[in-house]
């Protein structure tokens, strides 16, 4: 796995030593949710039954990155606030199943992190580090859930801050856990928010600053304008990838000056139910080639998910993935390209 601050990474997840490579591959998934009916299966069947189909998939990348949209704890205690429609808890062992999928770092910037309460909270955070696996967006305060996780990788460096747009009553404050909340409807404040993110990027000289961003509604296939506008000053400040979810369905990718905007990376694991018309159970996989300074292409995985456990999608079902996201791309000046099972943009291909 990739290593963070207090060290330098000597090898990626399949061996390779960092000194032989000239690209890396970086790897999202959109949200991962392992409570409810996941839960059951995990504890039934064991960790890795929600991800094994696509694991070697996952660990192949030098950096895998998702959005867990989870408590891990074995705490029953919910949330104190405003009775919520769900709750999304996950047992302990959820943490193998991450590590066993070869996860490098999570988002715990969404509207589910605390829906166990802080102890919720804290039982997350404290298994995922014990797992060697990275946290952005939330924290014991404010400061640390809107500081970034910084990984050194094959000799590049990667930085990620993450935010939400909604629940603000998870806000971490000055003494009070919670996540990194952004207030989307007050837009010249929220913009400044991301440039103090930014900053400390900047100063640490990371190559690749990376902005999570848990906004919007749910199942809607395009990004509103005002999201498309926030994405666009988000890259002209100085963000190289934005790395979009809460949608529960994947939008199409837009570059804009030449960096890459994920608007939502769908789902990755859940036991949701699936709508006839959004077909949310047929998802993506978005994996990143890249040098320091410029990226040469996207490589996009169809994947399906089925009785709480992803696997790849074959037949009808890539076929509508490759379909549906060609076309969305296409609606933000993007080509897919598609051959012989692949599906996949170009840097070159990439609209103004």
């Amino acid at each position: 796995m990739a290593q963070g601050q207090s060290g330098t990474k000597t090898g990626t997840k399949n061996g390779t030593n960092s000194a032989q490579a000239q690209t890396v591959r970086v790897l999202f998934g959109g949200d991962v949710m392992l409570g409810r009916n996941v839960k059951e299966c995990i504890l039934r069947h064991g960790a890795d039954y929600p991800l094994q189909p696509v694991a070697p998939l996952m660990r192949a990348p030098d950096l895998t990155v998702v959005n867990l949209e989870c408590a891990i704890t074995d705490s029953p205690e919910r949330w104190p606030g405003a009775p919520k429609a769900f709750y999304f808890g996950a047992p302990p062992a959820a943490a193998d199943t991450l590590e066993g999928a070869g996860v490098d770092l999570v988002s715990l910037a969404n509207n589910h992190a605390l829906d166990y309460g802080v102890e919720g909270l804290r039982d997350t955070l404290r298994l995922l580090r014990s797992h060697g696996i990275r946290v952005a967006g939330a924290g014991e305060n404010r400061a640390e859930a809107c500081s970034a996780a910084i990984l050194d990788c094959r000799g590049i460096r990667f930085g990620m801050a993450a935010f939400c747009d909604h629940q603000s009553d998870f806000a971490a404050g000055d003494g009070c856990p919670g996540i990194a909340y952004l207030d989307l409807d007050e837009e010249g404040a929220a913009l400044q928010q991301l440039r103090q993110a930014l900053q400390p990027l900047q100063r640490a000289a990371v190559d690749w600053p990376i902005l999570s961003l848990h906004w919007g509604p749910n199942m809607v296939f395009r990004p509103a304008p005002r999201l498309r506008r926030i994405a666009h000053a988000a890259i002209d400040m100085g963000w190289k990838i934005l790395f979009g979810h809460s949608a529960h369905v994947f939008q199409g990718i837009e570059i804009h000056r030449g960096c890459p905007i994920l608007y939502a990376a769908g789902d990755l694991v859940d036991d949701y139910y699936v709508d006839p018309h959004f077909r949310n159970d047929h998802q993506l996989l978005f994996e990143l080639e890249l040098t320091r300074t410029s990226w040469r292409r996207i490589e996009l995985h169809p994947l399906f998910i089925a009785q709480c456990r992803t696997r790849p999608a074959a037949g009808a079902q890539a076929d509508y993935i490759v379909r549906q996201m060609t076309a969305l791309c296409r609606e933000l000046g993007t080509t897919v390209r598609h051959e012989a099972g692949r599906m996949w943009v170009e840097c070159g291909d990439a609209g103004a």
